[in-house]
């Protein structure tokens, strides 16, 4: 049984891999002998796709790299195609599965957690009525559920970016063995169930326009199937994802106080059902955190951020050891602190720790952390932190580069919470040959594994032994390039773009 793509036709096979020691780069040329070239597509969304997934299995007992998934690699050898700017790690409640985002292509991969392969490939071009999008993140309703954070999607000409819901059906998926290809129908294992356009939200939050960034919601109670959506324009809505998906309400502009933008990402309470907490940040000096009460259908508790937080970009809620309080933790992209704040107080207990003290002298001086979204495990008590590089590919601006920005996971231990210090393990760095254009860049983090937490296995909780992910957003290895009609040795090709490994 032989798979082919959705979105290509068959094409010449490429010359047999030889000799690829990994060093091969774009001024080597197409189809070079060496450089394991190969032919993914004969159409393409973006000048540059593919990316890698980073590894780190916390039960190996070595501070290391345990898999280094080329993102690129993965999806030709399902039968799809690489994508751009993967964004997001986003694991299944049951952990068997993670879902990659592409934030500049309407796509999203499915992986294996186990296996770390490439099960299916959900397609936002598919869904009646859109025009454009780019899916920024999106999340799991159930674990057969996943909702698309479309940005800027136009739907039935409705403006303002979308919600987009699909059921995967993985026992399909598992039961056509290797061959894993999809075109969205149900017998392939994907079902387009429902979108909904947030524009219309506007009017009843009382802003410009919309531009969805994120959703969340609490899955560990009663409360589930309601999403809050933040937006980069402001404000945000609840939305109920079942059926065809509704607004239930849409949070005023003017309950948001001092941020008027900037909406980011959501984190859940790990013991109370009805609530979570939602991040807005922007690059400068507006930074707030909103606790956001499901139930309600409301904001019960703004907290505020020192003056000196710049660029709110990582959100996690941590439980100290020793008193069972809970905390949040916030970290700043272009400041490089970490505040933490008393949850029920709102207390700052932990006022703008810098996050580069550890590296400004020794040996250490150039390794420095810009960090963007961040992910706390109990069972070490430790901060794990992605690292961009010093020419982010996206949303950071040129006058917040850091040149000696280093790419890759950090980590930062914290004593019940409130005592932060950096270990021998304080980094793990991407590997540079694996860029062969600009440098690395790194996003999104998260911990997949085994979760029994008390009564409700499966869940990624506070106290779960779980391993993390490190995804790289930055291109890896595919690229595309411009033929002539045989310019593939001798092929005749429709187009003048394919992708190909370099």
């Amino acid at each position: 049984m032989s798979c082919v793509a959705r979105d290509a036709t068959p094409l010449p096979a490429p010359p047999p891999p030889s000799r690829d020691n990994g060093t091969c780069t774009a001024a080597d040329g197409f189809l070079r002998l060496g450089c394991a070239s190969q032919v993914a597509s004969n159409t393409t969304t973006a000048e540059r796709a593919g990316g890698t997934l980073y590894v780190h299995d916390t039960a190996g007992g070595v501070w290391r790299w345990s898999a280094i998934i080329d993102l690129g690699d993965a999806a030709v050898a399902s039968g799809f195609t690489p994508r751009h700017k993967p964004h997001m790690v986003l694991p299944s409640p049951n952990h068997k599965y993670v879902a990659v985002s592409y934030t500049s292509d309407q796509f999203v991969h499915i992986l294996s957690a186990e296996a770390k392969q490439m099960v299916a490939c959900i397609d936002a071009r598919l869904v009646p009525g859109l025009e454009g999008g780019l899916i920024h993140t999106g999340a799991w309703y159930g674990d057969d559920h996943f909702v698309m954070v479309d940005m800027t999607g136009s739907l039935y000409g409705v403006q303002g970016g979308a919600l987009h819901k699909f059921f995967i059906n993985f026992t399909r998926i598992e039961e056509r063995g290797s061959c894993r290809c999809t075109n969205n129908g149900a017998d392939d294992g994907l079902t387009h169930e429902a979108s909904l356009a947030i524009g219309p939200s506007a009017v009843g939050r009382g802003t410009v326009g919309t531009k969805p960034i994120a959703i969340g919601t609490n899955p560990i109670g009663a409360y589930r199937s309601l999403y809050f959506v933040t937006d980069a324009k402001g404000a945000g809505s609840i939305v109920d994802v079942t059926g065809d998906m509704a607004v239930v309400a849409d949070l005023p502009l003017e309950a948001f106080g001092a941020c008027e933008g900037g909406g980011l990402w959501t984190e859940h309470h790990p013991e109370d059902e009805e609530v979570l907490i939602a991040q807005y940040g922007t690059q400068g000096d507006k930074q707030c955190l909103y606790q956001i009460n499901l139930k309600e259908k409301q904001i019960t508790k703004t907290y505020n951020l020192p003056a000196a937080a710049n660029d709110a970009h990582g959100i996690a809620f941590c439980k100290a050891n020793s008193t069972g309080k809970f905390f949040l933790l916030n970290t700043n992209r272009v400041s490089a602190t970490l505040d933490v704040l008393d949850y029920q107080t709102g207390e700052l207990v932990v006022d703008s720790y810098n996050l580069n003290d550890r590296f400004m002298s020794g040996d250490e001086r150039m390794k420095m952390l810009m960090p963007d979204t961040i992910y706390y495990r109990a069972y070490d008590s430790a901060l794990y932190m992605a690292a961009r590089g010093p020419s982010p590919v996206s949303a950071v601006k040129p006058e917040n580069f850091n040149p000696n920005a280093t790419a890759g996971l950090f980590k930062l231990s914290l004593t019940d919470c409130i005592d932060p210090a950096y270990g021998n393990d304080a980094f793990l760095l991407t590997e540079a040959r694996r860029v062969p254009v600009g440098s690395s860049d790194v996003h999104g983090v998260r911990g997949v594994g085994p979760t029994d937490v008390g009564d409700r296995p499966g869940r990624d909780g506070l106290g779960a032994d779980v391993r993390d992910l490190l995804q790289v957003r930055r291109i890896q290895r595919w690229s595309w390039w411009r033929l002539g009609r045989d310019g593939l040795r001798g092929a005749r090709l429709r187009l003048k773009y394919v992708y190909v490994r370099l």
